[in-house]
């Protein structure tokens, strides 16, 4: 019965999947042009805490140290209030929806293993 939930949801509405594809490479263009501002403004709230507790620096500062791969998205997944994006040659990012948009909780995601969860650069 779950699966059939998530296979319902799985599609996700267009606009949802743009607006995903739009903040994961949104982040990644930041990142990559050095706006650390810009970068930060994708993050989620839990994100940008964790970001800035583990690097001991502000968010625009702190998201410069993040090792990234990829810059376009190859898959896009919408389920309901979270999804993913896998970048073509690199990573997997993981947002979730707020009332200020969809906005990343995990990037740098990549799968070690198929019995293991992802390892991420960055996770709330």
């Amino acid at each position: 019965m779950a699966f059939a939930v998530l296979a319902l949801t799985g599609c996700g509405r267009s606009g949802d999947r743009a607006s995903v594809r739009t903040a994961a490479e949104g982040f990644y263009a930041a990142v990559g042009d050095h706006d650390g501002a810009r970068a930060c403004g994708w993050l989620s709230a839990g994100a940008r805490q964790a970001l800035e507790k583990d690097e001991s620096a502000p968010c625009a500062r702190a998201v410069e140290h993040l090792q990234l791969s990829g810059r376009r998205a190859r898959h896009v997944d919408v389920y309901s209030t979270e999804a993913a994006v896998a970048l073509r040659g690199g990573d997997t990012v993981y947002l979730e929806s707020t009332s200020h948009g969809w906005r990343i909780s995990a990037v740098g995601c990549r799968a070690p293993a198929y019995d293991k969860p992802a390892d991420c650069e960055l996770q709330s």
